[in-house]
């Protein structure tokens, strides 16, 4: 069985029929899908825009794949409702998966590497929406003329501090698989990968192999 795991797709409007094409292949090709926090990015779309929007056409398929569903920073517990169910089977904070003689322990990472909007007060929300808006829009033309290259600089190395405080959290042969820091990595040794992010299109992704608990990390461009 192949199961999919990726996270930070922070889909919002305008919507990208690229973005969508590519979701729906991936997801398609899986056989269990494990949705690793930020689907949505709550300061740039309601829940409520987001369920009424065209990404609902991804809800079924992800019904489909019996979706496990993990809160992310951008789209916390909070922010969305029982409709959570339209997309997803299970919706938690973290989730074990027993696979050959891993267990996997999926959680998006912010308790690893707090960021400030955990702390935002509700009145400074459309601060700080209005500033992940400039960051998007100065990131997709960073990528635009550097690529790959810019996203490695910006993001790799937030994985760093993320994964010596994983490591301490690990028990019992857990391997860690984070989201949050948007680069991906596979570090078999240390028992930690994160899943990186589908953005700016290019998109990173984990497949693993339920038969041996081979993680595949998967990279390309969806422009």
């Amino acid at each position: 069985m192949n199961i999919l795991v990726f996270s930070d797709t922070h889909l919002y409007l305008p919507f990208d029929g690229k973005k969508f094409n590519f979701l729906k292949k991936i997801i398609s090709d899986s056989d269990q899908v494990i949705i690793n926090g930020d689907f949505f990015d709550d300061y740039m779309i309601s829940f409520d825009e987001f369920i009424k929007s065209p990404w609902n056409q991804l809800f079924p398929l992800l019904k489909k794949k019996k979706a496990i569903y993990i809160f992310g920073n951008h789209d916390q517990e909070k922010f969305s409702d029982k409709r959570l169910n339209l997309f997803s089977d299970v919706q938690v904070t973290s989730y074990k998966l027993q696979v050959t003689s891993y267990r996997f322990f999926f959680t998006h990472g912010q308790q690893f590497r707090k960021t400030p909007d955990l702390f935002i007060k509700k009145i400074f929300k459309p601060i700080v929406s209005f500033a992940v808006r400039i960051a998007h829009f100065k990131r997709q033309n960073l990528v635009n003329i550097f690529g790959r290259n810019f996203l490695k600089l910006r993001f790799a190395y937030r994985n760093i501090a993320t994964k010596q405080k994983a490591i301490k959290a690990i028990k019992n042969n857990e391997f860690i698989i984070v989201g949050h820091n948007h680069w991906a990595e596979v570090d078999e040794k240390n028992h930690f990968a994160c899943c990186g992010a589908i953005l700016y299109g290019f998109a990173q992704y984990l497949t693993i192999d339920s038969e041996s608990g081979k993680i595949t990390l998967n990279e390309e461009w969806y422009k």
